[in-house]
């Protein structure tokens, strides 16, 4: 009866260390794509939150850069991005997310908002080209304020 004693937690002991893998996956080029479209939605949030006209112009389209830059009027806006899912399709990459908001203005003056939207990239350089749903870069009026 000691023998099992002795045997059992050695074989347990054996068997455990011999299970581990020793290849290591490497990432899928979809999860690689998902992985650079999220950091890139956040590189764009954070200009918009410092208003840097230069990289918002660099990473969206034109014609969805004019229109939130023409609305960066705050003294400061905080936002916050959790991205839920992303989908790539033959030509972009669609980063659905939820999102708050708090943007302040002179005084005292603060509106808050919170939505989802998908934001829609182009896939070969992911530039911003398109933002379905509730808009994260457009500042709330007052009667929609919290």
């Amino acid at each position: 009866m000691k023998k099992y004693y002795i045997i059992l937690p050695l074989l347990v002991f054996i068997f455990s260390y011999s299970c581990t893998g020793k290849e290591s996956v490497k990432p899928s080029a979809d999860s690689l794509l998902s992985k650079e479209a999220v950091k890139r939605i956040e590189v764009i949030k954070k200009a918009y939150e410092s208003k840097d006209a230069g990289i918002l112009k660099d990473q969206i389209d034109a014609d969805l850069s004019g229109n939130i830059l023409n609305n960066i009027h705050f003294e400061k806006a905080e936002m916050s991005f959790s991205p839920r899912l992303v989908r790539i399709t033959g030509e972009t990459v669609i980063v659905n997310l939820n999102w708050q908001g708090l943007w302040r203005f002179a005084q005292d003056k603060k509106y808050e908002n919170r939505g989802l939207a998908n934001l829609v990239l182009q896939r070969d350089t992911l530039k911003l080209i398109q933002i379905e749903g509730d808009n994260p870069f457009s500042i709330p009026s007052e009667s929609n304020s919290q």
